[in-house]
């Protein structure tokens, strides 16, 4: 009896080994941009290459799927392992994607929006040309059509600015450098590295903290500003986050300014026990209540002066003054 020889595909199995490749490079750039070794355009261009790869995988294995079911033979589990490697070399292109152009955060963000705490650091966005135009581009045309298809009253949609009505200034009832202290031990807690910092010297003395933070999944770098000014409550102060890419993570720039407050609030109730009594939320008081005196340090500590007594000239003597009989 003649017998034939049974059909092979050679799509599903060259489907499997590129769906591998494919994943191998998804996870590397992935893992690569977690731990800081390549910047942010390197990923992205990693992705977009990972992704294109797995696109062919799965146009393989479908092709591989497709002679089989004509022609028989084997093959089958080398092209289900195709779609599989494909579709899942997918999956991290998909969520920078999908980070990138429905989490349209700002890049910087600032209680104080007319008057924002200073940055040192500057942002690194003239050294990544691909994100730029690409942050660019979603700017101008996908993100406008996205809030007009997702708000059905025009007159409802709003700027930036109004996005986030709970990121404003905070009073508290304690002098600025106590402020100051708790900022630095928030800043601590959350794990950030201050790299700048103007440390009181009195204190009624404003003062600032910069730290640079890093997101959990992306491990992508941001600046942290906060700024310490004495109030006629206390003292006042404003946090300023700036991301140094437009590459978006979970978490945006008005989730990093309420971690800090949350960590100072935290911090403050650890401290005092009482954060009702610290915490002013701005507008809550009338005009004619900003003339409350601060709280006092409840500890028992020797108060400092105002100001810094000096000379005029150093070195100058005082000599004694010759003393005259006004009587005669």
């Amino acid at each position: 009896m003649k017998r034939y020889a049974a059909y092979s595909s050679a799509s599903a199995p060259a489907s499997r080994t590129v769906g591998s490749v494919a994943l191998m490079l998804a996870v590397i750039a992935f893992l690569a941009k977690r731990f800081g070794v390549i910047d942010a355009d390197v990923f992205v261009l990693s992705l977009i290459g990972a992704a294109a790869i797995a696109l062919v995988a799965l146009m393989l294995a479908i092709i591989g799927l497709h002679r089989i079911w004509t022609y028989g033979g084997g093959g089958l589990p080398a092209a289900l392992s195709g779609i599989l490697l494909g579709a899942a070399a997918l999956v991290a292109p998909a969520l920078v994607l999908g980070m990138l152009t429905i989490h349209s955060g700002s890049q910087d963000l600032s209680t104080d929006r007319q008057d924002p705490p200073a940055v040192v650091v500057q942002s690194l966005e003239a050294e990544q040309p691909v994100l730029a135009w690409m942050n660019q581009v979603l700017e101008a045309h996908l993100w406008p059509n996205l809030k007009q298809f997702s708000v059905k009253d025009q007159s409802r949609i709003t700027d930036r600015a109004t996005d986030n009505p709970d990121i404003v200034s905070r009073r508290y009832r304690i002098a600025p450098a106590q402020l100051h202290a708790a900022g630095a031990k928030a800043l601590e807690e959350l794990g950030w590295t201050v790299v700048d910092e103007l440390p009181p010297d009195l204190l009624d003395a404003p003062t600032r903290l910069q730290a640079e933070g890093v997101t959990r999944v992306l491990g992508l770098k941001h600046d942290v500003a906060l700024r310490i000014r004495p109030d006629a409550v206390g003292a006042l102060l404003d946090v300023r986050s700036r991301s140094r890419t437009p590459l978006k993570d979970l978490s945006d720039n008005a989730d990093h300014i309420r971690v800090v407050f949350a960590e100072i609030d935290q911090v403050l109730l650890e401290t005092y026990g009482d954060l009702a009594r610290l915490s002013v939320e701005e507008g809550a008081l009338e005009e004619e209540d900003l003339q409350l005196e601060p709280v006092e340090d409840p500890r028992d500590t020797i108060p400092l002066p105002g100001f810094k007594p000096y000379f005029e000239e150093e070195g100058t003597v005082v000599e004694d003054l010759e003393l005259t009989d006004l009587e005669g």
